[in-house]
């Protein structure tokens, strides 16, 4: 039996008998931070404390998941998280990935063939962008982690369910990935890796020997790397600049948010005014029957409206990423909030 901390504490990749083991987790992250860990570079930029309590949150809450699908009617058999079971997959003859993964389970009601269940936290807002763009869009890494572990445990593409929880409502959804994209997902991934295992072919576990970085300095990759001060040096955080201060001073900000909240209270004051004089008008118009009334040379109207709501579920399970990214767009926009 393994220690528990040493199972889910191994390395990014490692090198063992000639061959590189990258752990399926990593498997789509930056090469050359998957290089440093293989060939024995001490992490420069250990993880915060506040981004130890979110990885062991989301650790924590992944059985919580689990026994809620369990409670919908999943047949869930969850790993051994004393000794959980360990995959592996061959994408090269010196390249493996592997992992442990957290469940298998079937649906409810439909049945069918056991598949991989893979447990994911996000935040709300995270959440909502899965929601609404699909894992392989949102998130491909847990896609590719999941594929590695279908094909390490059945031998051969499988649907895959990846359950998430927004850890700000506590409310959890999944979604479920197609055979056929499983096996696309598992063929990135080994794309992916290919150049590392040639370059591991070409030089050995030289620790010199740097593969191409992946990403750019101010990614949230590169922020959140273990290896950022040997990689990047000059942009570590100890090393960062000060932010220099804008142009407006500290009494016109104060100055503004006196107007806003002034201006904020007076608005609550209307819009509580505004509701208890609909709400009496409703009434009224329902005790009516008519649609439509004139009262006090202004028109009242009782307006029925329908709303539609997206089976994101559905919809990601049908739609391939390359459709949905043509259908759903993200768009990004910044506001100021006064609290």
């Amino acid at each position: 039996m393994q220690d528990q901390d040493e199972t889910y504490s191994r390395p990014a990749a490692r090198i063992e008998g000639g061959g590189l083991e990258v752990r399926a987790s990593a498997a789509m992250g930056c090469r050359r931070a998957l290089w440093y860990a293989a060939t024995g570079h001490s992490a420069t930029n250990e993880p915060t404390e506040e981004s130890v309590t979110v990885m062991e949150t989301g650790n924590a809450l992944e059985p919580v998941v689990l026994r809620a699908m369990q409670r919908a009617g999943w047949e869930i058999s969850p790993t051994d998280p004393k000794n959980p079971r360990r995959v592996k997959v061959r994408l090269a003859p010196n390249l493996t990935v592997a992992g442990h993964p957290d469940a298998t389970g079937r649906m409810p009601v439909f049945g069918g063939d056991e598949a991989v269940v893979e447990v994911k936290t996000r935040g709300p807002a995270a959440f909502k962008r899965w929601q609404a763009m699909g894992a392989e869009i949102s998130h491909p890494d847990s896609v590719a982690q999941a594929a590695v572990y279908t094909y390490g445990t059945f031998g051969g593409p499988r649907h895959v369910v990846i359950a998430t929880m927004d850890t700000g409502s506590r409310t959890w959804e999944y979604e479920v990935i197609p055979a056929a994209r499983v096996t696309g997902a598992l063929e990135k991934t080994r794309s992916w890796l290919a150049p590392l295992a040639q370059h591991l072919a070409a030089h050995g576990p030289d620790p010199e020997a740097l593969p191409e970085r992946d990403f750019t300095a101010g990614s949230w990759r590169c922020k959140g790397c273990p290896f950022l001060a040997t990689c990047r040096p000059g942009d570590s955080a100890e090393e960062a600049p000060e932010i220099e201060p804008g142009e407006v001073s500290i009494d016109e900000a104060r100055t503004a948010v006196a107007s806003y909240t002034a201006a904020q209270e007076a608005m609550r004051e209307h819009e509580r005014a505004k509701r208890a004089a609909l709400s009496t008008l409703k009434a009224w118009m329902r005790g009516r029957g008519n649609g439509k009334e004139s009262i006090g040379g202004r028109t009242v109207s009782l307006v029925r409206t329908t709303r539609f709501a997206v089976n994101h579920r559905r919809l990601s399970a049908l739609l391939d990423p390359e459709t949905r990214a043509d259908i759903v767009s993200e768009n990004n926009s910044e506001h100021v909030r006064v609290t």
